[in-house]
Parts: C-alpha cells; structure tokens; sequence
C-alpha cells in the first residue's frame, strides 16, 4: 500500500506541467547592456538584433537620466519654495522736470548675486550646474541658461532675449554687461519658478518688477498717452514719482496685465489712425 502511494505521488508530480522560466524584463539599461554583451558574444551574432538593442540601451539611459534630473530639479524647488528672495538693489533715475533735479530711486530689483547665494548651495547638494552663454541676436543679445545633473548628463536649455540697455548714458561695452546681468537673473528665476518679493509686502500685491516696469514705459511710448494713463492705473504721477519709469514702478503688480492691455489698445487705435492719414 505504502508502494503504491509513492507511486502515485510521483507520478502526479512528474505530469505536472511545466512552468517556462520567466523572461528577462528589458526596463533597465543594466538588464539590456547584459542582453548586448551575450549577443555580441555569440559566434554568429545579428547586427541587425544588435543595433535594435543598442538603440533600446540608449533610449533606456536617457529616460534614466531625466528621471534624476527631474528628481533632483524637484528636491531643489521644493526647498526654494521656503526662501524668501527680496528686492533689496534700488534702481535710480535722473530727473530735471524744472522743481527738482537729481536721482530718485525708480524701483528696486534682486541682483544676481542674492538669486545665486540662495541657489548655488542647493544645485551643489543636488550635484547640478546652472550655466549661461550668450550670443548676439537682432538688436540686442540673448542668453542661454543651461541646467545640468551632472551624474546622468542630462539638461535644459532656457533662452530670453533683449535689447541692449542704453539707459542712464551707459556706453556699449556698460549696456552689454547690464543687459547680460539682467538676462541672467530672469533666465535662473524662469528656470526655477522664483518669485522676487519686495523687501515690504512679502509676495502679496507688490508693484511691477524691472522687466514689466520697462516694457510698460515702451509702450507708454508708442502710445503716446499721457498722466491720464497713470490716473486710470491709479500709480503715482510723473511729479509725485519724479520720473515717468519711478511713476509705472508704482503700479500694482496684479494689474500688469490690465495696463498691457490697455496700451496695447491704444496702440492699436495709434496706428489705425497714422495709417489713415497716409
């Protein structure tokens, strides 16, 4: 009896199916250079098999890298968001409107310098490099910001273009070096979402920045509108102010894109006009 029911217990082991080995999964650039190395191995071994399985290791690394550059990118703007960067560089402006001449402050700005000592530390201890370049461009320059790990190799690239600043009777070579700092501390805030907070309302409201304040005055400009404006936009007049750049520097941020719009209205209307009149 006991015979026949080993007999039994083996044969029923023996007719049980079975079950294949489980295949290599080919979601790791380690697992698929192993598969590369055994082929190129072989003693007839496929080019053509070879090329589709490099072309997946490649694939594969580069997922990797931006995998850990989006990692570190993302430890980095978590902590950012808990720093506080302020506006604490005054820009001045000339003024000789007959009551009063001199330099008055027109807005202030962060410098470069106070972005990068709050950013350097953290890029470091995310072993990443943020780099600028800069090349000529049409009617002024353009800056290249590039972000790289430097354990995977991966990067990107942030551009921004401008104008080269003329203001304040600066020369060429000045109006080059302050349009590059400019480009520089855009390019890393765009890069990493930072927002610069006066040093007296703590990132609630606030007035425009550097960038706006500039591109407001050149549409003031070409619009060719007058105190009215400023009134509607309920900022500073050009006497209270001093300057018409210290007068938009007193618009509320939150109605940057009101005072876009509206400009560009009358901008709008501007030419309409001109062009009926020729």
């Amino acid at each position: 009896m006991e015979n026949q029911t080993r007999r039994t217990r083996k044969t029923e082991q023996s007719e049980r199916p079975v079950e294949p080995l489980p295949a290599p999964v080919l979601d790791s650039p380690p697992t698929v250079l192993a598969l590369i190395e055994r082929v190129a191995l072989e003693p007839h071994a496929d080019v053509e098999k070879l090329d589709r399985m490099m072309t997946m290791y490649e694939r594969l690394k580069a997922k990797e890298a931006e995998l850990a550059f989006n990692g570190a990118k993302g430890r980095i703007l978590k902590k950012l968001a808990g720093i506080k960067i302020v506006k604490n560089r005054p820009v001045l402006s000339d003024i000789d409107n007959g009551k009063q001449r001199g330099a008055v402050e027109a807005f202030k700005y962060a410098p470069l310098e106070e972005i990068d000592k709050h950013l350097r530390p953290l890029l470091a201890e995310e072993q990443m490099d943020l780099s600028y370049s800069d090349e000529p461009c049409e009617g002024g320059i353009l800056v290249r910001g590039r972000l790289k790990h430097l354990l995977s190799g991966h990067y990107e690239d942030s551009f921004m273009p401008a104008p080269l600043d003329t203001t304040g009777g600066k020369s060429n070579v000045q109006a080059v070096g302050s349009t590059n700092s400019f480009l520089r501390r855009y390019v890393a805030c765009n890069i990493f979402n930072i927002v610069v907070v006066g040093d007296d309302d703590d990132g609630i409201g606030g007035t425009l920045d550097e960038a706006q304040t500039k591109t407001i005055v050149e549409m003031i400009k070409k619009a060719k509108v007058g105190p009215k404006f400023l009134k509607y936009m309920k900022a500073e007049s050009v006497d209270e102010a001093g300057s018409l750049e210290a007068a938009v520097a007193t618009i509320a941020a939150r109605d940057y894109r009101k005072a876009v719009s509206t400009l560009e209205e009358q901008i709008a209307k501007a030419e309409a006009g001109h062009a009926h009149l020729s």
